[in-house]
C-alpha cells in the first residue's frame, strides 16, 4: 500500500470513529498514527499527492479532536447536573429505604 493510501485510510478511520463516538476505535487509530507517521516519513520526502493526504490526515485529526472536545463537554455537563440533584436522590433513597411510619418504635 502506497503511503498516500496509508495517510487517506488513517484520516478515514480516525474521522469515522470520531464521528461514530467510537472512542476505542478512535484511540487506537490515533495510537497507529503515532506509530506509523514517523516511519512513513522516513521513507524519504514527500510527493504531491502525499502531502496533500498528509494536509487531509491533519484535518480529519483536527476534526476528530474537536468532535471529543464537544462529546467532553457534553459529559461534563451531565456530570454536573448529576451532582446538582446529588442531595436529592440521597434523601429519596434514604426515605425509600427507611421503615415505614407505622413500623417504627
Amino acid at each position: 500500500m502506497s503511503r498516500q493510501q496509508q495517510l487517506t485510510q488513517l484520516a478515514a478511520r480516525i474521522l469515522g470513529a470520531a464521528r461514530a463516538k467510537d472512542w476505542p476505535a478512535l484511540q487506537t487509530a490515533d495510537r497507529e498514527l503515532s506509530r506509523d507517521l514517523p516511519r512513513l516519513a522516513a521513507e524519504g520526502p514527500w510527493s504531491a499527492a502525499e502531502l496533500g493526504a498528509l494536509e487531509r490526515l491533519g484535518t480529519a485529526h483536527a476534526m476528530a479532536h474537536g468532535l471529543c472536545r464537544d462529546a467532553s463537554e457534553v459529559l461534563e455537563q451531565q456530570i454536573a447536573q448529576l451532582r446538582e440533584g446529588r442531595d436529592g436522590w440521597l434523601a429519596y433513597a434514604l426515605q425509600d429505604s427507611a421503615p415505614p411510619l407505622e413500623a417504627r418504635p
